[in-house]
């Protein structure tokens, strides 16, 4: 049920097509060079050459910043890399965006300003905001296959950096208690997410893959200090100049939709909400997934069923159970479908994994 490995060489290609600027990872690296780290020697762990950060070139594609991750945690040990990267990012991180960002009147304003041009800070990650009256949404979402280990230093990155940001520009002004909702397992370094009290942070193993942040009205519209709407609209402007948000990669599509998919455990994703998070038309996932040969409900059926079968291998798990966890509304109904799909019924296949672990 795995894509095939020609599909996986061109998702590969896909999302080497997205780059990450190097200006985010040079502050971490040269904090880390300044405590005694070789950083000669991560990079060059990494397969990277030891002048890659200092070259011309200001990106790094993703494979490269999976490498570097890796690298990283090998050599240090630490698994808060994504942590520390978070607190040195700073509206002047941003470049041309951030400046704009820094002149906004509310953290309302700088959302919107900063979701209309998200691209311009990073390509493998997208943005949504939307304000409903007394309460703004932030969406976080991954626009490309990645180890779990990136995602999590990513979703990291972007959680602590956005609260650090806030911080910043409250200056002196007591920052309102709002929360994160951070698509991975509770890290080893949990404890230091109480230095950002009062932001709050719930980790959510199981969640739709991304990072989500629910913000008050008493933060979302709290004036700030550098307002200047001219400065705003002209920056705006030139960051519309740069070109819109680029779309997803032509290919990847199928692998990239599975990985979504298996990190929704505990929800049933439909097209039109993953659609929806990565701001694009159902449409068009279900055009990029037929050019492969795939469809939508295929990949959540075999997404769903590799669940059902990674359930039914606790001893004692209990077909109703598994059931009910899926979504089903009856063990009956889910007997049948899981039958259809992998020939035999979970009882069946429940009896045959408990004769593998016997011999």
């Amino acid at each position: 049920m795995e894509p095939t490995s020609n599909h996986r060489r061109k998702s590969t290609a896909s999302a080497h097509a997205r780059r990450v600027p190097v200006r985010y990872l040079s502050a971490l690296m040269e904090d880390l060079h300044a405590k005694g780290l070789d950083t000669g020697e991560v990079l060059r762990k990494a397969g990277l050459a030891v002048d890659r950060l200092d070259r011309g070139d200001p990106f790094m594609d993703p494979g490269e910043i999976t490498s570097l991750v890796s690298s990283l945690r090998q050599l240090t040990g630490r698994t808060d890399l994504g942590f520390e990267l978070g607190r040195r990012i700073k509206m002047n991180s941003h470049g041309l965006l951030g400046y704009g960002m820094l002149s906004c009147r509310t953290w309302d304003e700088v959302m919107r300003l900063a979701a209309r041009h998200y691209h311009l800070m990073i390509e493998t990650f997208t943005l949504r905001y939307r304000r409903r009256g007394q309460t703004g949404e932030a969406v976080y979402t991954p626009l490309i296959r990645m180890p779990l280990e990136t995602l999590h230093f990513y979703y990291e990155v972007l959680a602590v950096s956005h609260h650090n940001q806030i911080r910043l520009m409250f200056g002196s002004a007591d920052v309102p208690g709002y929360d994160f909702y951070l698509a991975m397992p509770e890290p080893a370094h949990v404890a230091r997410y109480s230095e950002l009290a009062p932001a709050r942070f719930h980790f959510e193993e199981h969640a739709a893959p991304g990072v989500r942040v629910i913000m008050g009205a008493d933060l979302l519209d709290h004036p700030l200090a550098m307002a200047d709407a001219r400065v705003v609209r002209e920056i705006d402007e030139r960051c519309s100049v740069l070109g819109r948000r680029p779309p997803l990669a032509n290919e990847g599509w199928g692998e990239y939709v599975v990985m979504m998919l298996r990190q929704t455990q505990g929800e049933l994703l439909t097209l039109e909400q993953l659609a929806q998070r990565v701001r694009v038309s159902a449409r068009t996932i279900d055009r990029h997934l037929k050019k492969e040969g795939l469809q939508f409900r295929g990949l959540a059926t075999q997404v769903r069923f590799e669940r059902a079968c990674e359930m039914l291998a606790s001893p004692v798990a209990t077909v109703a159970q598994v059931a009910q966890g899926l979504g089903f509304t009856d063990a009956a109904n889910f007997s049948r479908a899981f039958r259809r799909t992998l020939g035999v019924s979970p009882g069946e296949y429940q009896r045959r994994l408990a004769a593998r672990a016997a011999i």
